[in-house]
């Protein structure tokens, strides 16, 4: 397969990547959507978006753009440029021989969590043997320099995965490291050292495979040095599970949860839910017919960050609090994550969840733990 990849890109290579204002009829990137193996379709993309950024001179400025014409063009380039730019961010930061003090000037300018996001915490990973040299804090004054709640927020996510890149899928010494860099950042931090070592258990993303291999999440998210993240242990483990779980229901939820309790209970429904393949309102209606406390864990797997810069989007998914068994609790997650998005300028609606919706944008700064 890696074989009709290569021969794929060959053939590609001279093709110019499309403008921004590439017809209907052939979008951005056309030519990799074309192909039918799904390896070879990767690469295609990956090489042409690296090809993209490497010609623009400036990723801080660019991403943004490639979000738009990513979303624009739609398809498998849309549903898998986080991922890709994963990959595309790592080999920009090697070519470009990336440090920590030129990291800022790098970061794309975006809030998006797609492209950007993805390509932010690619040029993270990158770093990790750099990182790793002060254990994540040199890194983390860098994180706590961006302009934006959101970059701070996945800088620091990344920074989790490039501790497990640093330490060779080391689960325990990464986790280790993020609860060193303290309490503000350490919760963020080991959820993203949690999404690595079920990624890597895989092979994915260019991770290696753990030497000490815990698969069962029941087992690893209880054992004594991780119960504090339990909720972070579990959370990416449906969406990186091959094959991929499907859940249509809360029934499907709640039955594959089912025995856990505390914030074990917690990681493994807002997981399940978050790995749901449906609108952000459907997957907030699903969370209306639990209880209180799982209604709550299910709405932390609700993608509402794709309606960033959307207010009155964001603004109408308030209406499924009103069914929730926790209208309050909701109002008040929704009001805190929207704020994120939109870096404190956030207005929350009115009526009887107003309060609540404004306690929750307060907290806007604290760890989120469980987003994106």
């Amino acid at each position: 397969m890696r074989r009709v990849a290569v021969l794929a890109l060959a053939l590609l290579a001279g093709a110019s990547v499309a403008p921004a204002g590439a017809s209907p009829q052939r979008p951005w990137l056309w030519q990799c959507e074309q192909i039918g193996l799904a390896q070879a379709k990767d690469a295609c993309y990956e090489r042409l978006l690296l090809l993209d950024i490497d010609r623009s001179g400036d990723p801080a400025t660019e991403l943004p753009k490639i979000d738009r014409r990513a979303k624009t063009a739609g398809g498998f380039l849309y549903a898998n440029c986080h991922a890709y730019m994963h990959v595309v961010g790592r080999a920009w930061a090697r070519e470009h021989h990336l440090t920590l003090e030129r990291l800022q000037d790098v970061v794309p300018r975006s809030n998006d969590p797609n492209c950007s996001a993805g390509f932010g915490m690619g040029l993270v990973m990158g770093l990790g043997p750099q990182i790793i040299r002060t254990g994540g804090k040199s890194a983390l004054r860098t994180c706590d320099r961006l302009p934006t709640r959101m970059r701070r927020f996945t800088c620091v996510h990344s920074l989790g995965h490039a501790l497990m890149r640093g330490y060779h899928e080391s689960l325990w010494l990464a986790v280790g490291a993020c609860r060193r860099l303290g309490p503000s950042a350490a919760p963020d931090c080991a959820q993203g050292a949690f999404h690595d070592y079920w990624i890597a258990l895989r092979g994915a993303d260019e991770a290696t495979v753990p030497q000490e291999v815990v698969k069962s999440p029941r087992k690893l998210c209880a054992e004594p040095d991780f119960r504090a993240f339990a909720v972070q242990c579990w959370y990416r483990y449906w969406v990186e599970t091959l094959p991929a779980p499907v859940f249509s229901s809360a029934a499907d939820v709640l039955r594959a949860c089912r025995g856990l309790s505390g914030g074990e209970r917690v990681g493994c429904i807002a997981g399940a839910e978050k790995a749901v393949n449906d609108t952000p309102a459907a997957q907030a209606r699903m969370c209306t017919t639990m209880t209180a406390a799982d209604g709550l864990a299910c709405l932390r797997g609700v993608a509402n960050q794709a309606f960033a810069g959307q207010p009155a989007r964001e603004r109408a998914l308030f209406s499924v609090c009103r069914r929730m068994a926790a209208p309050g609790g909701c109002a008040s997650w929704f009001g805190r994550t929207f704020n994120v998005l939109e870096n404190g300028r956030f207005r929350c609606v009115g009526g009887a969840l107003h309060a609540a919706c404004v306690a929750g944008a307060r907290q806007w700064r604290k760890p989120l733990v469980t987003f994106s």
